[in-house]
């Protein structure tokens, strides 16, 4: 290619990978939702067709207070649905990072978790840090902590405790959410960040994909998701619940007032 037509070629290159990519995430979106909407669907109009056939009133009462169960079940997966394509989007994957204060921000939402909280009667905890900044997308790193506390929430019983917090650690940032809940296998904890995998046995409703968006967006902001149960203590028993833990670089704040030499603006000595 002439020199002068290199430019031109990959920003065309470039178009044409983000073409592809979006191609790509829809499909898969499409999939998905036609394989996951398709019992929750089948079963309301079950349902549905059901309460039309009763007649007795607490029957039907019954049998619409199941029709607005399913139906809940049903928003709360298209809405999974639409935060994992969001998370895949290249108009989100490609917009720039910015300075965060992920304790802030995680102050903000465990507000709007209270009530949830507290209709089950769970502690719901938060341990301040003060300013603590990471590069991030705010509109994705909201997806990605109130799908953490969602799962905490879905898998910790009535009565229990869940605490979020943000620690400073040197060169990273690492943004806990800590339940007394059921705890996790160490087989089934490399498994739950897949679409779709839900471990067996739980008795708790969900999609199966909260955990997949995390992973998604935490790869997007060069952070690394995980989900542990607790270490066992010194005496070798190992205590109920689990800890999903995110980790991501740290950015460091200018300092307030900065006066940079002028040979170092014009890189003269």
């Amino acid at each position: 290619v002439p020199e002068e037509l290199q430019p031109l070629t990959d920003a065309f290159n470039s178009m044409l990978t983000r073409m592809q990519h979006n191609m790509e995430a829809q499909r898969r979106f499409i999939s998905d939702a036609a394989h996951q909407m398709r019992t929750p669907l089948t079963g309301l109009k079950m349902q549905a067709q059901l309460a039309m056939r009763e007649n007795d009133p607490g029957q039907l009462r019954y049998a619409l207070k199941n029709i607005s169960t399913s139906v809940d079940r049903a928003s709360h997966l298209v809405n999974q649905l639409l935060a994992m394509a969001r998370a895949e989007a290249s108009e989100y994957s490609e917009q720039p990072l910015v300075p965060v204060d992920l304790d802030q921000l995680l102050h903000e939402i465990i507000e709007t978790w209270v009530v949830r909280a507290l209709d089950r009667r769970i502690d719901l905890g938060y341990e301040p840090a003060g300013s603590v900044y990471i590069m991030g997308n705010v509109f994705l790193l909201n997806e990605l902590i109130n799908n953490l506390l969602d799962n905490a929430l879905r898998y910790t019983p009535d009565e229990g405790q869940v605490t979020a917090r943000v620690v400073a650690q040197g060169d990273f940032v690492l943004l806990e959410i800590e339940d007394n809940g059921i705890g996790i296998s160490d087989e089934d904890a490399h498994k739950v960040f897949d679409r779709f995998y839900r471990v067996a046995g739980t008795g708790v409703e969900g999609s199966g994909l909260g955990l997949a968006i995390v992973r998604e967006i935490a790869e997007l902001h060069r952070a690394a998701a995980s989900l542990r149960s607790h270490a066992p203590n010194d005496q070798g028993e190992r205590m109920p619940g689990s800890v999903a833990r995110v980790v991501f670089p740290t950015y460091r704040l200018p300092p307030p007032n900065l006066v940079i030499p002028e040979h170092v603006q014009t890189g003269f000595a």
